[in-house]
């Protein structure tokens, strides 16, 4: 037996009137994937590129980063080009092999108090989305954010942190921009715009 879902909102004269049904849902769930998607496509396009960039200095490049990354060879050329040390690796292309050569590159990180929450060398190898972006994430806040330097900040800031605080720093004086988190506070553009009209 299939449920029609509807809402119903109260008026001014205080009568129930149908507000929506489940095509309603239906739709409000379409354009939240969607909005998910076009996010997703947009930060793997954009940790392609920072990964080529560094790639480059290895004579690497990856085209897509959910399927270059699983053997592990560009993982690893892309921690020793960041690092500047030199990491093993395995040379066959078996499954066991892979494996391997993501767990040296997790490894590395973990030695260099790199924080990995839920993520294994399976994950990479079979070349889950999120769990991509979220290693990729980690090393562009381990290797590049953590660096930045900002007047006011203290010594047990996290890099995120720091980067909050940069944003924060960057868009003093802009009218009727407020920079309080990584999400809302970005949804409308201002942010965006005051950020590129500073460095102008």
């Amino acid at each position: 037996m299939q449920h029609s879902f509807r809402t119903y909102s109260t008026d001014s004269v205080g009568s129930d009137v149908v507000f929506s049904d489940e095509s309603y849902y239906q739709e409000m769930l379409r354009s939240s994937y969607a909005r998910k998607d076009e996010r997703d496509r947009v930060q793997k396009k954009t940790f392609t590129k920072w990964v080529n960039k560094h790639l480059l200095k290895a004579q690497r490049h990856i085209t897509d980063l959910y399927e270059d990354l699983r053997d592990g060879h560009n993982l690893i050329s892309l921690l020793e080009v960041l690092s500047g040390e030199t990491l093993p690796r395995e040379k066959g292309r078996m499954r066991f092999h892979k494996l391997q050569n993501v767990q040296i590159a997790l490894d590395f990180l973990k030695h260099r108090q790199v924080k990995l929450v839920n993520i294994r060398n399976d994950d990479i190898a079979d070349g889950n989305p999120k769990l991509t972006l979220g290693l990729i994430w980690t090393i562009i806040l381990h290797f590049q954010i953590s660096d930045i330097q900002v007047n006011g900040q203290s010594d047990d800031m996290t890099a995120k942190e720091k980067l909050l605080l940069w944003a924060q720093r960057m868009v003093e004086g802009y009218h009727a921009t407020r920079c309080d988190n990584f999400t809302t506070s970005w949804r409308d553009g201002k942010l965006f715009n005051a950020i590129i009209h500073k460095h102008r």
